[in-house]
């Protein structure tokens, strides 16, 4: 496979990892991508055009009312089958999703798995620092995480390896939800400057809603949490000041 199909299906790999679902049931046979309805952009703009390219389709986004998502479904079986034999599994993936082997075998690859994964499932945030610390620091949103969770110890186990491998400082643990039958979650946190900026240069962003909350860091030094991705468009626009989302004047 030419470098640029390789780099190609290993980001639509990570993509299927976080959004996708593999049916083949005898009833029916797709390949499900969505996400979040506030993702439309994203796979209006990249995901879509990367699948169609790909595979020499034209598939067209679509909404899904039932679940509030956006997406897209591909049926063509060769397709179907072309996923699931680079290790996807048919139904259900939570507990048993993985990094496809050929990956695993190529630097190049892992970080356009990583873009992938991380612009569908992955999670770009800010926290308040505490301690001997400026107020600010104590008061706004301005320490940048970047965070992963998984119930697949397979998944987890490949991006251990991967990221020790490209040398991201993580911080990993598990724990369980309250509920006794909830499976056991692995958290991968990748904290600090330092981390975010590598980041953006090794791996990417393309996910434009999680794009916007690093642009706003770098505008005003802190992001606010629990806002959607309309509200930080405005931020970025000047409608909107950021500290309105807090209490009290500015640190």
């Amino acid at each position: 496979m030419e470098s640029n199909k390789a780099l190609e299906i290993a980001e639509i790999c990570g993509i299927h990892a976080g959004d996708g679902y593999l049916r083949n049931d005898g009833k029916r046979r797709e390949l499900d991508i969505s996400g979040n309805i506030e993702e439309k952009e994203y796979y209006d703009k990249h995901i879509i055009p990367l699948f169609n390219k790909f595979f020499n389709i034209q598939s067209k986004g679509r909404y899904f009312p039932y679940r509030n998502t956006y997406g897209f479904v591909i049926r063509d079986i060769k397709i179907i089958e072309f996923m699931n034999k680079l290790g996807f599994p048919y139904g259900a993936k939570s507990l048993k999703v993985k990094v496809p082997s050929f990956i695993l075998e190529d630097d190049l690859l892992k970080k356009s798995f990583l873009r992938g994964y991380f612009d569908t499932d992955g999670h770009l945030g800010f926290a308040k620092k505490y301690g001997n610390c400026s107020e600010f620091r104590k008061t706004r949103h301005c320490y940048p995480r970047i965070g992963f969770t998984t119930v697949s110890k397979n998944l987890s186990d490949n991006l251990k390896e991967v990221f020790e491998e490209l040398k991201f400082n993580f911080v990993y643990y598990t724990y369980k939800d309250k509920n006794e039958k909830s499976n056991l979650r692995h958290l991968f946190n990748i904290n600090g400057i330092k981390n975010l900026k590598k980041w953006l240069n090794l791996i990417g962003i393309n996910n434009p809603t999680k794009y916007s909350r690093f642009l706003i860091w770098k505008k005003y030094g802190f992001c606010p949490t629990n806002i959607n991705y309309l509200q930080r468009l405005e931020i970025l626009k000047n409608k909107i000041n950021p500290n309105s989302f807090y209490k009290g004047p500015v640190a």
